[in-house]
């Protein structure tokens, strides 16, 4: 998943992101014959989940090809937290993929890993959108869930996806990490029920409470002659 919530080992998910992202090594023992210098940004039809691997969904469009990313404060901007503030990452610049040939598909999500093709580590991913940044929300037991975003204000048909974070509630029994759902009632504010098809043609219903990120996706459609990218700053990683 995108963002991951700890409480313990705050100083080593520290040291870690700077190490991975940026090849600068503090708390973490150095592999010195061999580190790696970039790291792989892929794309994905499909949510790729928490066991898959690099090549778990990816596009396979005309001409694509995994994006080196170099593994330096040129390629990744690390942002350390302190008390309730998260530790992020983010990319520097605009990252810009082949254009697509004669065969196109409907790009979901991004993921970055160790591999420049092939079945290679996962190491992050999630969804494509107008921000990569997931919004906290709980959920009551009911028929169908209403959830209580925090910082999202959904609008009818709006497309989701939940995670969980670790060491909170869990999501809701009902819904299920990763899946597609659509806003499906909108009430006003911050709430909203989901659903699993458009126009609230199948409500989700809850049978506990739960709490999680929710993402707002905007998959992109390539064809012939498109060019994806994914802008500078818009892959956020956050522990905290």
């Amino acid at each position: 998943m995108t963002v991951l919530s700890f409480v313990e080992a705050k100083a080593e998910l520290d040291a870690l992101f700077t190490a991975v992202f940026t090849g600068t090594w503090s708390t973490v023992v150095q592999n010195a014959s061999s580190p790696a210098t970039n790291l792989y940004v892929s794309l994905h039809n499909a949510d790729p989940g928490n066991g898959g691997s690099q090549n778990t969904s990816e596009t396979a469009y005309t001409n694509y090809a995994r994006v080196a990313v170099a593994r330096t404060t040129g390629g990744w901007t690390t942002s350390l937290g302190s008390g309730t503030t998260f530790s992020s990452v983010t990319n520097v610049a605009s990252i810009g993929f082949a254009a697509c040939g004669a065969t196109g598909d409907t790009l979901t999500h991004w993921g970055i890993g160790l591999s420049a093709s092939g079945a290679g580590t996962l190491l992050y991913f999630g969804p494509l959108g107008p921000s990569t940044n997931g919004y906290p929300f709980t959920c009551t037991s009911a028929s169908p869930g209403v959830i209580t975003c925090y910082g999202y204000a959904p609008s009818v048909n709006d497309r989701v996806s939940v995670y969980q974070t670790q060491g909170a509630e869990g999501l809701p029994t009902g819904f299920t990490e990763g899946t597609v759902y659509y806003v499906g009632t909108a009430p006003g504010g911050n709430t909203a029920t989901l659903s699993t098809t458009t126009a609230n043609g199948n409500p989700v219903n809850t049978s506990s409470t739960g709490s999680g990120l929710i993402y707002k996706q905007s998959p992109l459609t390539v064809s012939n002659g498109v060019t994806p990218s994914i802008a500078a700053g818009q892959i956020i990683i956050q522990k905290g």
